[in-house]
């Protein structure tokens, strides 16, 4: 990949989706980051890529933080209205799907270019609440 087309796909913004009724800000996430705590506001962060004990939080900004703990206590403390387990190995916020593919390839496009695979055990649940989702989101 040239330059050209790298700096293109980095300037690309990241705009979230929220239903008007979301109160936004109101929830933070504090992280252990070089010896300090940093606050992460829970509507900056696209989606949690779980890694065995360890998880990834893919932030807005495309900033990336590794925390010791396991997607099932963030699934325990996120919002269940605006955060969804869609896969063993990823939680997405529904603010920043952008496009949702149903058909084999199973997966759901992120504000930012990436794409998650859907786990095919959890599809039909998936498939409703994005659904409900984006009614929510236009009504």
């Amino acid at each position: 990949m040239d330059a050209t087309s790298l700096s293109s796909i980095q300037s690309i913004t990241v705009v979230p989706h929220f239903p008007s009724s979301y109160q936004r800000n109101t929830q933070r996430i504090a992280l252990p980051y070089l010896n300090r705590t940093i606050f992460i506001s829970v509507d900056d962060i696209l989606c949690l890529q779980g890694e065995g004990n360890y998880t990834f939080l893919h932030t807005r900004d495309r900033k990336k933080f590794l925390v010791s703990k396991t997607l099932k206590e963030f699934e325990k403390t996120l919002d269940v209205a605006m955060f969804l387990r869609i896969h063993k190995s990823y939680i997405i916020n529904l603010a920043y799907v952008q496009r949702n593919i149903f058909n084999r390839e199973r997966q759901v496009r992120l504000a930012d270019g990436r794409e998650v695979s859907i786990s095919r055990r959890r599809m039909k649940d998936i498939s409703q609440r994005l659904a409900q989702y984006w009614q929510r989101l236009y009504n």
